[in-house]
């Protein structure tokens, strides 16, 4: 745990995952965790705040995405799924992480799932780390137990890292996502001089367009959700390039991520 100015940053493998950050001054925080709050509104218009009705969370982690979800969406329920309970522990001591509408679970995110009664708005997943990616939170079978927990109109959320060169994460979980949903979108936000940056991939359950994320932000009256939704317009495409399907027998991650971490330490 690191303290930064009005932040507290939560620090895991190493010192190098950043997986949460709490402002109790600010509800974004500048990070892919506010683009979270834009992923419905890749669904049909009009598409309205009051129709996000529950989210889970899959990489709970300090519970940045919760906060802000309560903060513009209100009380709704959110379950939480975090595999280490520790965690969990020092979220509600040092991160504020005591929502009422929270349910935090010491789960794995795919158990969780799976035993879940419940179907989501919002399915979002922030459990990718790497090195340290749970392969079978990245197969086809995982996203279509997704998908069959969603609501009509729901979205499947996931944040990935890239570097300047190299998208093959993005890319396999994008296609991956592609093979269970008609509509999968990513925001990318990095800038071109970033060395590593985060992608969020929104998979809809809907067959849906680009477009609806321009004409939902014109609906919005939130000043925050606005705010981050605006951000994401430029940063916006539809992902139309599918290329590997990672499946439970036969997910390598483990080799795009060391990929990924050779590309970063040689500045690509």
């Amino acid at each position: 745990m690191i303290q930064w100015y009005d932040e507290v940053w939560l620090t895991l493998n190493e010192g190098q995952g950043v997986p949460s950050i709490y402002n109790p001054k600010s509800v974004l925080v500048s990070g892919i965790w506010d683009h979270f709050l834009i992923a419905p509104y890749f669904n049909n218009t009009p598409y309205t705040a009051d129709q996000v009705g529950s989210l889970a969370m899959i990489g709970l982690a300090a519970g940045t995405v919760p906060k802000q979800y309560t903060a513009v969406y209100g009380p709704i329920p959110i379950d939480g799924a975090e595999i280490d309970p520790e965690i969990i522990r020092v979220a509600r001591e040092y991160f504020d992480m005591n929502e009422p509408n929270l349910n935090a679970i010491a789960q794995d995110g795919r158990y969780f799932l799976a035993t879940s009664p419940r179907k989501y708005d919002v399915i979002a997943l922030d459990a990718y780390r790497p090195p340290y990616i749970p392969f079978h939170l990245t197969t086809r079978e995982f996203f279509r137990e997704a998908r069959e927990h969603l609501t009509d109109n729901g979205v499947v959320a996931v944040n990935a890292g890239r570097t300047k060169t190299d998208w093959s994460l993005v890319e396999a979980l994008a296609s991956t996502l592609k093979s269970e949903f008609p509509n999968v979108y990513l925001v990318d936000l990095g800038d071109a001089d970033y060395e590593l940056s985060n992608v969020l991939i929104v998979a809809t359950k809907q067959p849906t367009s680009l477009a609806n994320l321009a004409a939902n932000t014109k609906l919005m009256t939130h000043p925050l959700l606005k705010q981050v939704a605006e951000e994401s317009l430029d940063r916006a495409t539809e992902f139309s390039n599918p290329s590997i399907v990672f499946t439970d027998d036969k997910a390598p991650v483990e080799q795009l991520t060391h990929g990924l971490i050779l590309s970063f330490m040689a500045g690509n």
